[in-house]
């Protein structure tokens, strides 16, 4: 008699093909954003967490990986991702405002460029002293 296996839906099961799905898209986004060396850590990220890649992994290097330790290690790909991605550094807003100035700016890009409005104080010119100081 030839039995059917019922199929399991399981929480982790769903989330593992979303995030599997989304690691999968954004490493195609890279690629064509000629981000190769930050997409290879997205691709991985998606072969752990995607079950048919996973499941086809693990079925041949023998080996099995719990729900815990992909968490980690998609975790740590992701640090990598980050460690290596050339442009969290100029993404940076920097906001500053002083009684003297004040300035804007525009990023190209590698390069910030800098806007200064330098204002003078009303107060310039006009020298009191305290009594006894004169």
């Amino acid at each position: 008699m030839n039995q059917k296996e019922t199929l399991r839906i399981t929480l982790s099961g769903i989330l593992r093909w979303i995030f599997g799905l989304y690691f999968l898209v954004i490493a195609l986004v890279m690629v064509t954003e000629r981000e190769y060396f930050s997409a290879i850590f997205i691709f991985i990220a998606a072969f752990v967490s995607f079950p048919p890649i996973s499941n086809l992994l693990e079925a041949e290097l023998n080996i099995s990986i719990s729900g815990p330790i992909r968490f980690l290690l998609v975790i740590v790909l992701l640090a990598g991702l980050v460690a290596v991605d050339h442009n969290n550094s100029s993404s940076a807003v920097i906001y500053a405002h002083t009684s003297s100035g004040s300035y804007n700016t525009t990023q190209g890009e590698n390069v910030s460029y800098w806007d200064w409005e330098w204002h003078t104080p009303s107060h310039t010119g006009d020298m009191k002293t305290l009594p006894g100081y004169e």
